[in-house]
């Protein structure tokens, strides 16, 4: 049977979580979460040792037995070259993003933390703590976007397309407003390689390869006599460009020899279609392509991450793609050493746009907007809404943090007062009807009075309604978190039953009326005093988003209020007001900077940065002395950091 039919090639060694001795982990292919790959070249020697836990490996298939063998020395020949050598800060599935953030992104109400002043606070202005180096040497597992992106980027879009839109990856290639904040922080993903996300994996492998082999003239450009060593050059040219580096000598050597091994009649003996495209998989499932890596010169040791690591992962970071030819050629030329060239090069990719879909998606998770899509709310109610209203506010948060974040500044995100908004959303908010439209009917416009930044729009608000009203506790939470970074408490099960007796007796009282007895009572005080606070402020806001001056039940709705500590302790008036404090505060500034430092790592690390970290306040300090105030001014300034630049050794 022809071994190109993609269903019958069958993976045969899998990076797992395992966390047994060095041997067995390169017999499953990839390390653990964070641990670092010292190369050395593979052998015989190497094979016999471990082959037991190969033959383990082996799945049963139609395949001749002879190419499963082929499969098994593809994988680990190329793959398995290295041994443990240390740990980083890797997390496990789930967790991470802003403070609150939920598998799918965004900040939630349901964060754990210890009880306290509304949870763990960032510390007051002054010293920052801790060294900027925040991070040990680490392996990063490419998210499967990622893995996508850099398909895309090496084999091109008919493949990428194709393997997108396969049902199979529904609920792995999520589009980019949907996926986890940071990359690796939904539960679909995770630091580590398991048993499915390998499965998912291996499929995609699998399905470009077939590709090639399908394809194999165009996209190799390989025919006539020299047919095996234009494929050869072809691969090693592919390897390059999928492993974002030019491989080692010991590398090429095995890799080479695979392909030989694979052509030679006493040993596998396939042709040189079906050479290429084993070769392929097997780039493709290597620990080189599913993971970058963050060594250094000596992953033991302090230091700076060598040129094409930085490439990649501030290439990750900005566009989630691998780095494009112009950041590999200074990778390769050592321009990558100084601050002002990673800047250059960063302000040269933040004006495409993949940098700035990718970018923007992320705030859009960030603020949890795509919550809007799954809450319910009750039409009895609010009879007024339905699903054209739902649409008309999520679209409308999408066109204006595009617009704030490459024309305007951060601190716009809470104080503008122009949105964008269609003859719908002119009608709920009672602003005039926009003059020029884009082909969907939105255009830009100056809101009432009563709206100001994404605290005030629908989409933000209706993010944390419940189906019959909204919710103070809900929206201090989500202010709580993804404005000011403080650690949301968890529920505490422990008081349930008295929360709910407290809830039925506050039940016909205005919600001025029951915050006032959260402030006052034991224990609720501990927690609620620092946010319940902001959700008030938001009171004058239904639970559609609607503004009011009265509740449900006729009665005035004062939103005035002090803000906690944590956000200056000013009082203001409305939510209009909060929103300015917030933002002249710098809190916020340092709340997003934080986020976005744990955005370029992909992952929160296991020792998660406080706000007052000098990682993180390194990064809001110089942002607030240049004066610049943009969005692009702020990931830049991470970009050149020395969080992202250098990392503390690894373990022996």
């Amino acid at each position: 049977m022809p071994i190109s039919a993609a269903p019958q090639l069958q993976s045969s060694v899998k990076p797992t979580a395992h966390t047994g001795n060095a041997s067995s982990l390169m017999a499953c292919g990839c390390p653990r979460t964070g641990a670092g790959v010292e190369v050395f070249s593979s052998s015989n020697s190497f094979l016999s040792a471990n082959w037991p836990a190969i033959h383990l490996l082996v799945r049963t298939s139609e395949l001749p037995a002879r190419v499963n063998l082929a499969v098994i020395v593809a994988v680990l020949a190329v793959a398995c070259q290295g041994r443990i050598v240390g740990s980083g800060s890797g997390t496990s599935s789930g967790g991470g993003g802003p403070p609150g953030a939920p598998s799918g992104g965004g900040a939630s109400a349901g964060s754990t933390g210890s009880p306290g002043a509304g949870g763990s606070a960032p510390t007051s202005p002054g010293a920052c703590a801790g060294d900027p180096i925040a991070v040990q040497k680490r392996m990063v597992r490419l998210s499967f976007n990622q893995v996508l992106t850099t398909i895309r980027a090496v084999l091109g879009n008919p493949i990428a397309d194709k393997i997108a839109n396969d049902p199979i990856y529904a609920t792995d290639l999520l589009d980019a407003k949907h996926r986890g904040f940071p990359p690796l922080a939904s539960p679909r993903e995770g630091s580590v390689i398991t048993d499915a996300t390998w499965a998912t994996g291996d499929q995609i492998a699998q399905q470009a390869a077939q590709y090639v082999f399908d394809n194999f003239a165009a996209v190799t450009k390989c025919a006539g006599a020299t047919l095996d060593t234009c494929a050869q050059s072809w691969l090693r040219t592919l390897a390059a460009a999928a492993w974002r580096r030019p491989q080692t000598a010991a590398e090429a050597t095995s890799f080479n020899q695979l392909y030989l091994d694979l052509r030679d009649t006493t040993k596998v003996g396939v042709t040189t279609q079906q050479a290429t495209q084993l070769a392929v998989q097997a780039l493709l499932e290597a620990p080189q392509f599913l993971y970058r890596t963050e060594f250094g010169a000596a992953a033991t040791a302090a230091g700076a991450v060598t040129p094409y690591e930085l490439a990649s992962e501030l290439s990750y970071f900005l566009t989630d793609g691998p780095p494009d030819a112009a950041l590999l050629s200074a990778a390769a030329s050592n321009a990558l050493s100084t601050p002002a060239q990673v800047a250059a090069q960063v302000d040269r990719i933040l004006a495409t746009p993949a940098a700035r879909t990718n970018l923007h998606a992320a705030m859009f998770g960030y603020f949890a907007i795509p919550n809007i899509e799954s809450v319910v709310i009750d039409t009895n109610v609010f009879t007024t809404w339905n699903d054209g209203l739902r649409n008309s506010m999520e679209r409308e948060s999408d066109l204006f943090l595009q617009d704030v974040l490459w024309n305007g500044k951060v601190a716009d995100l809470l104080t503008s007062r122009t949105s964008f908004i269609n003859a719908t959303l002119a009608s709920f908010y009672g602003a005039p009807a926009p003059g020029a439209v884009d082909a969907d009917g939105f255009g830009k416009v100056t809101l009432p009075d009563s709206r100001a930044g994404i605290l005030t729009q629908g989409g933000f608000l209706v993010a944390r309604a419940r189906p019959m009203a909204g919710s103070v506790v809900g929206r201090g939470l989500l202010v709580n978190a993804s404005v000011l970074c403080a650690t949301n408490p968890a529920f505490p099960e422990n008081l349930a039953t008295m929360i709910d007796a407290v809830n039925m007796q506050l039940a016909n009282e205005t919600q001025r009326a029951a915050a006032d007895y959260r402030a006052r009572t034991a224990p609720c005080n501990a927690c609620h005093t620092g946010f319940d606070p902001y959700g008030l402020a938001l009171e004058s806001y239904d639970g559609i988003g609607r503004y009011r001056t009265m509740d449900e039940m006729g009665r005035p709705i004062d939103a005035s209020v002090t803000l906690p500590p944590l956000a200056g302790g000013a009082m203001v008036r409305n939510a209009v007001e909060m929103g300015a404090a917030l933002a002249r505060g710098g809190a916020f500034a340092n709340c997003i900077a934080k986020n976005l430092l744990n955005f370029a790592l992909a992952e929160t690390p296991s020792t998660p940065l406080a706000t007052n970290a000098c990682a993180v306040r390194n990064v809001s300090d110089a942002f607030a002395a240049s004066g610049d105030g943009s969005f692009a001014a702020l990931v830049r300034g991470i970009a050149v950091s020395s969080t992202l630049a250098s990392r503390t050794g690894g373990l022996p």
